[in-house]
């Protein structure tokens, strides 16, 4: 029998698990509050949120708390287009901090890797430790603190903001295990009630082989061998597109 519990929210069987809105309100929380400190020292700050495979915290709370860049592990960022051209069009615009919201899975494309990074290779993420599937751990890179370490060595990019009359800082905040704690929101414990009370009914009625599931508002049944298979953040969802155009609009004008 099974309950999806995971802040990750990355099981099929489900629309959203418990834990997940709490740890969504917590990201969002932490970069409004270093907003206050971006803003008063006319900073970048890269702030890596969990998620080593799906996206789904580091994209609900970037955009809840208007991140004006998100990298995620479903889409492999350039370093040149989506991250420096970025800040430079912002820089230009008038914009004087900016935040940007790092899945702690997110990696860069190939070519990317090949042609723009500077103090990491292919050869770093080779011999990074591997899974059981045999995939590299990207989370023991240390993303975040990579970008700093790229952005810091981007002279183009300092002379932009000194355009401006800011001088370049940027600094990496890893928010890491700290997502897992803290007070839950209402919607989550009420959910958790909700799953207790649905899979004890199915204990009770002896119907196992089964999680209990959110679908729509409605708790409903799942296999859990289908259940518990991994979910990912879709190109076709609402929030990929959110996350693109909140980016263009947010370095193409400034009120």
């Amino acid at each position: 029998m099974g309950c999806p519990k995971t802040i990750d929210n990355d099981l099929a069987g489900t629309h959203y698990t418990f834990g997940f809105w709490s740890a969504v309100q917590l990201a969002s929380n932490s970069m409004d509050n270093l907003t206050t400190t971006a803003r008063s020292h006319q900073r970048v700050f890269i702030v890596e949120v969990m998620g080593r495979d799906a996206g789904f915290l580091t994209i609900y709370s970037g955009i809840s708390a208007g991140a004006d860049i998100i990298l995620i592990p479903e889409t492999p960022f350039d370093l040149e287009r989506d991250v420096i051209d970025v800040l430079k069009k912002r820089a230009n615009a008038g914009y004087k901090y900016h935040m940007i919201a790092c899945s702690e899975g997110a990696y860069p494309e190939k070519n990317s890797l090949k042609n723009h990074f500077k103090t990491i290779t292919q050869e770093t993420i080779d011999k990074l430790p591997k899974d059981t599937f045999g995939n590299p751990v990207l989370p023991a890179l240390n993303i975040s603190q990579i970008l700093v370490k790229e952005l810091n060595l981007r002279d183009d990019l300092k002379e932009e903001f000194q355009k401006g009359g800011v001088d370049f800082e940027c600094r990496s905040v890893v928010l890491g295990h700290t997502m897992r704690a803290g007070t839950p929101t209402s919607f989550d414990r009420i959910l958790g009630l909700r799953f207790g009370l649905a899979a004890m009914k199915l204990v009770l009625n002896e119907d196992f082989g089964n999680m209990v599931s959110l679908q729509g508002n409605k708790i409903k049944t799942f296999s859990l061998e289908e259940g518990a298979k991994k979910k990912y953040i879709q190109p076709d969802n609402d929030k990929m597109e959110l996350r693109d155009l909140l980016v263009k609009v947010r370095y193409l004008s400034k009120q």
